[in-house]
């Protein structure tokens, strides 16, 4: 460059190192921070929709009753399961939930030589041969399936394809797991109950080798709920969940906020009787829908015990609403739907426990003395799993043309041991205007 200065008068290159160098300096600087800032921005614009979305998955996959991996098997075998259920006579998710609780439903035996069902006393009397470790073929998984199904009826004759009395439920499974003369309560059994409540999480197993085990995973009988919900739901959302989880916990942060700018009336409760001495036109009590439907799955609801225990409200804060025909199935029950969007009430009171698979479909099951009902379908909760009262708002739909536009109801009588008709129960101001 000095060959280059020496050519040019002084008087110039002093103007250029006094005017123009620091110009480029200065220059060069600004180029570089602008350089350095967009690719920042760059970063943080690809990089937070990733975080937002990935810790969105992380905390709704923590509500999960079942891991992903789980949720699909029970899609693929769901089918299967329930025609193993019925020919053995058994519920429809037995099989899966057996599955579920002796290998984490994985399709490769275990070292152990018991199988993918547990069959220890099998195979240590000589019944059967030791299941060899390594993976299956469907047509073996098929075969396990149906053999720990077969086990399972032997210990517990009593039990059916159409059981729905989880006081039977529980016990058969506790027959599977400690043999079918054992004594112990299933309610305390870490292998029937294990995490489905506050009171039943990590229960200590003893193992039929006297073998003691903290247990982590969900017991039989939330697994067997789990399941059947999932089973239950035919809404699929057809969105990935990089993009489901921060919409439904937007959507729930929103239905929350709802919740306190909305005036709920807490006094909604209705005198919920079931005696037809006084009666209105075609027998109906007049504080009800219309009098309980007895037919196919449907039993006639329990009249004593306690009232304050009763489902005594409309699940729907929205009034009018429409609602389909009752129907059988894994919950026997009326689907209800509002004309626009609407919070969801408690029915009764009692411990509320949710239930969310991989698709964003809700459950909420209430539970107390003598009842038992389950809300399926909803769009958003707005309430943790613990005791609720009658009348608290739990959670929310969309309204009817959306999807989860309503929800499923259930109730079953743990004193009459059967479904009953849900519609029954919803106090007559709150009772849909048509039937469709």
């Amino acid at each position: 460059m000095e060959w280059i200065t020496g050519t040019l008068p002084g008087w110039l290159v002093e103007w250029i190192r006094t005017y123009i160098t620091p110009l480029f300096r200065i220059q060069v600087k600004v180029l570089a921070r602008a350089l350095v800032s967009g690719i920042t921005d760059t970063l943080l614009f690809l990089s937070l929709p990733l975080a937002i979305s990935y810790g969105s998955q992380a905390i709704w996959s923590s509500r999960y009753q079942l891991t992903m991996s789980q949720q699909t098997q029970l899609e693929r075998w769901g089918s299967v399961a329930q025609i193993i259920a019925y020919m053995e006579n058994v519920p429809p998710v037995v099989p899966l939930v057996l599955w579920y609780k002796e290998s984490g439903m994985r399709e490769e035996n275990p070292d152990n030589c018991e199988g993918i069902m547990g069959l220890y006393t099998a195979v240590r009397s000589g019944a059967l041969p030791c299941f060899p470790p390594g993976p299956l073929s469907a047509e073996e998984v098929i075969r396990q399936l149906r053999i720990g199904t077969q086990v399972f009826k032997s210990y517990c004759p009593d039990i059916s394809y159409t059981t729905a009395d989880p006081r039977l439920i529980k016990r058969c499974y506790l027959y599977y797991n400690a043999g079918p003369h054992s004594r112990t309560d299933p309610d305390d059994s870490a292998y029937v109950m294990n995490g489905y409540d506050a009171a039943h999480q990590n229960m200590v197993l003893t193992d039929i080798q006297g073998r003691q085990h903290r247990l982590t995973a969900l017991g039989a009988w939330p697994t067997h709920i789990a399941m059947q919900t999932q089973l239950a739901q035919q809404r699929t959302s057809g969105i990935s969940p990089v993009v489901l989880a921060p919409v439904m916990l937007i959507q729930e942060l929103w239905d929350k906020l709802w919740t306190v700018t909305e005036n709920v009336e807490q006094n909604r409760q209705s005198d919920v009787v079931l005696d037809v001495g006084d009666t209105v036109a075609n027998d109906v009590p007049p504080t009800l829908c219309r009098a309980p439907i007895v037919q196919e799955c449907f039993v006639e609801p329990h009249s004593d015990g306690d009232a304050s225990l009763r489902p005594s409200l409309s699940p729907l804060l929205l009034t009018p609403f429409e609602h389909g025909e009752l129907m059988c199935g894994l919950f026997p029950g009326i689907g209800l739907a509002p004309p626009k969007a609407s919070l969801v009430l408690a029915p009764m009171s009692g411990y509320l426990t949710r239930y969310t698979d991989g698709r964003g479909n809700l459950t909420i099951q209430i539970e107390n003395d003598e009842w038992t009902l389950w809300l399926i379908g909803l769009r958003s909760y707005t309430v943790s799993e613990g005791t609720v009262a009658a009348g608290d708002t739990i959670g929310a739909v969309n309204g009817l043309g959306n999807q989860t536009s309503g929800v499923h109801y259930a109730i079953y009588d743990k004193i009459a041991a059967g479904f009953v008709d849900a519609l029954s129960f919803i106090p007559a101001d709150d009772c849909p205007p048509t039937n469709r």
